[in-house]
């Protein structure tokens, strides 16, 4: 089982590929390690941000998909071009797109605690918890 966990920060989707169950787990560093939008107003710009994340779940054989959950108002909302590249990513129909809560994953994470690949950056931390959390 391949998922790849996902953070949106800003115009950008950052990700992580995780294979494997709770028990034993590897992180598979791969490229690209995040994919940007440079102009949501662009039709081809949206589109060409679809055919490579499309790509990149096709390509690392993805079977489920894990977004992190951003608030909708409030100070920790997320803004509206998060939510474009989200609700992109969610019609992928190859694998299952599932949102996570930030409290399901800070649940997950004191209860697990799992140690940190050193081949994560550090900009892929919240991604890599997101994926851990929908490991079984």
């Amino acid at each position: 089982m391949t998922t790849c966990g996902i953070e949106m920060f800003g115009s950008e989707a950052r990700l992580v590929l995780l294979n494997g169950d709770k028990s034993s787990f590897s992180h598979v560093d791969v490229k690209p390690k995040k994919l940007k939008l440079t102009d949501d107003e662009n039709p081809e710009e949206v589109r060409a941000f679809r055919d490579s994340i499309f790509a990149f779940f096709r390509e690392n054989n993805v079977t489920i998909i894990a977004i992190k959950k951003r608030g909708k108002k409030g100070d920790y909302s997320g803004g509206p071009v998060g939510f474009k590249l989200e609700g992109i990513i969610q019609l992928y129909e190859d694998c299952p797109a599932r949102l996570m809560a930030p409290q399901t994953i800070s649940a997950t994470q004191k209860k697990d605690s799992p140690d940190k690949p050193d081949t994560l950056l550090k900009y892929q931390h919240n991604a890599f918890e997101t994926a851990y959390s929908v490991l079984q």
